[in-house]
C-alpha cells in the first residue's frame, strides 16, 4: 500500500514538473563597459544560449515563496572592444552559464520578472586584430593584453524582464565582471556587460502551434458540417446601362453570354468535385442577403438550387471565384476565395496561391481589357475547385 501510493506521488510530482518548467533560448546584444579606458569602445558583442526555468516550490503556504522561481542558462559569449586610435581590436571567447532568481509581481500575469543571479564564465579563446593592408590581421603579442586561456569570471547579474507575447520575452540587464582589471596600460578580466535579449520559449511556442491546431481542427469540422454558399456574378447594371445609351446589343449580348458560361463553369465544378460540404449558390446581387443571414431568400433567388427553403437556420461559409486582395500574394488577384459568414476572409488551408488564376484570363494581358468578350477556360475551374476540395479533407482526416 505504502509503496503504491509512493509511485502515485512520483508521477503527480513529475506531472507537476512538466506543468511548471520552461525552455527555450535566448540572444542577446552586449556592451562591454570599457569607457574608463580612453579611446576604448565595444564592438558587436553578443551571446546565445538555452535557458532552463522552473519553480522553487509549485505550492507553497508563504505567499512570496510562490513569487518566486529560478532560470538556469549554458550558452557562449563574445565580447569584444576595440581602440578607436590604433584600430586593435580585443576579440574574447567565452563559454559561460547562469543562475538567476526571479521575482514575479504578479503570479497572474507573468508580464514583469525582476531577477538576480551569478554568471560564471570560462575564456576558451583570446586574439588580438589590426588594420593592415587592407584588412585585420591577427596580432600575437599585444603590450596591455594579458588575457589567457582558461580565464574565470564570476559575474553578477540584475535585470528585467518583459513579455512580448506568448513566446518571446525581452530582457535587459547588467552584469558586474568582477575580475575586470581595465587601465590604459594593462587590460584583463571580463569586462562588465549592459545586455539587451530575446528569450523564446520552446514550451510555450509548441503550446501555441497546438493551440492554433486545435483552433483549425475544430473550424474545419465546423465547416464540413456547414453550408458552403457559392457566389455567383451577375452583369454589371451599370456598364449595361452606358452600353445600352450607345446602342451597342452586340457587347451586352456578350457580357450575358460570358457571365451565364462562367456561372455555369463555377456551378458544375463544384457540383461535380466539392464534397468537403453541402453546398447552395445565390448571386453576388444578394450577397446583402448572405451577409444579414438570410440565405433562404437569396439562395431562392438562383435557379441553380433545388432546396431553397431549406435553410433558414444553418451555419454557412462563403466561396466565390472572383478578383480580390490575397493575403498571401499581396495584391488583387483573380481565383477561388473562401470567406466566413461575414465576408472575412478564411486563413489556410482554405486560401492558398493555388486558388489563384491569375487576373489576365488564359494568361493573356490583352484579354484582361477584353473581358467582356473572354471566357476563361472551364477546366481551369474544375482544377482549382478539385485541389481546394482534396486539401481541406485531408486536412480534415489529420
Amino acid at each position: 500500500m505504502k509503496t503504491s501510493k509512493l509511485i502515485i506521488g512520483l508521477l503527480l510530482f513529475c506531472h507537476t514538473l512538466k506543468a511548471q518548467s520552461n525552455f527555450g533560448l535566448y540572444m542577446n546584444l552586449n556592451f562591454p563597459m570599457v569607457n574608463q579606458i580612453p579611446d576604448m569602445v565595444s564592438n558587436n558583442s553578443y551571446a546565445y544560449g538555452a535557458f532552463f526555468q522552473h519553480p522553487f516550490s509549485i505550492y507553497h503556504a508563504n505567499n512570496f515563496l510562490n513569487r518566486l522561481d529560478y532560470t538556469s542558462e549554458l550558452g557562449f559569449n563574445f565580447v569584444g572592444f576595440r581602440d578607436k586610435q590604433t584600430d586593435l581590436r580585443y576579440n574574447n571567447y567565452y563559454i559561460e552559464s547562469a543562475f538567476h532568481i526571479n521575482f514575479i509581481p504578479d503570479r497572474m500575469t507573468d508580464a514583469l520578472r525582476l531577477f538576480v543571479g551569478i554568471r560564471p564564465s570560462f575564456l576558451i579563446y583570446q586574439d588580438n586584430e589590426t588594420f593592415q593592408m587592407g584588412n585585420y590581421q591577427t596580432v600575437d603579442k599585444e603590450i596591455r593584453n594579458h588575457y589567457q586561456t582558461g580565464d574565470l569570471d564570476l559575474g553578477i547579474t540584475g535585470g528585467i524582464s518583459l513579455s512580448l507575447g506568448q513566446v518571446a520575452r525581452f530582457e535587459t540587464k547588467y552584469t558586474w565582471g568582477t575580475t575586470a582589471q581595465l587601465s590604459p596600460g594593462f587590460i584583463k578580466g571580463k569586462p562588465s556587460l549592459l545586455e539587451f535579449g530575446l528569450k523564446l520559449s520552446a514550451v510555450n511556442l509548441s503550446k501555441l502551434v497546438q493551440s492554433k491546431d486545435e483552433t483549425l481542427n475544430k473550424q474545419l469540422k465546423n465547416l464540413s458540417n456547414a453550408t458552403l454558399l457559392v457566389m455567383l456574378e451577375t452583369p454589371n447594371l451599370k456598364l449595361i446601362d452606358k452600353l445600352k445609351s450607345t446602342n451597342n446589343a452586340a457587347q451586352i449580348e456578350n457580357l450575358n453570354a460570358y457571365q451565364q458560361a462562367t456561372n455555369l463553369a463555377v456551378k458544375n465544378a463544384f457540383t461535380k468535385y466539392y464534397n468537403f460540404s453541402t453546398i447552395a449558390f445565390f448571386y453576388d446581387s444578394n450577397a446583402y442577403l448572405v451577409s444579414k443571414g438570410n440565405i433562404a431568400k437569396a439562395i431562392a433567388n438562383c435557379e441553380f438550387n433545388t432546396n431553397a427553403t431549406s435553410l433558414n437556420d444553418t451555419v454557412f461559409y462563403i466561396a466565390a471565384f472572383c478578383e480580390d486582395f490575397s493575403p498571401i500574394s499581396q495584391k488583387i488577384d483573380y481565383g477561388l476565395y473562401f470567406y466566413d459568414a461575414k465576408f472575412i476572409l478564411l486563413n489556410k488551408p482554405f486560401n492558398l496561391p493555388a486558388n489563384h488564376l491569375g487576373v489576365f484570363p488564359n494568361g493573356d494581358p490583352l484579354a484582361y481589357f477584353k473581358r467582356l468578350s473572354v471566357l476563361r477556360n472551364a477546366d481551369d475551374f474544375n482544377r482549382i475547385v478539385f485541389k481546394a476540395n482534396a486539401r481541406l479533407l485531408r486536412a480534415l482526416k489529420k
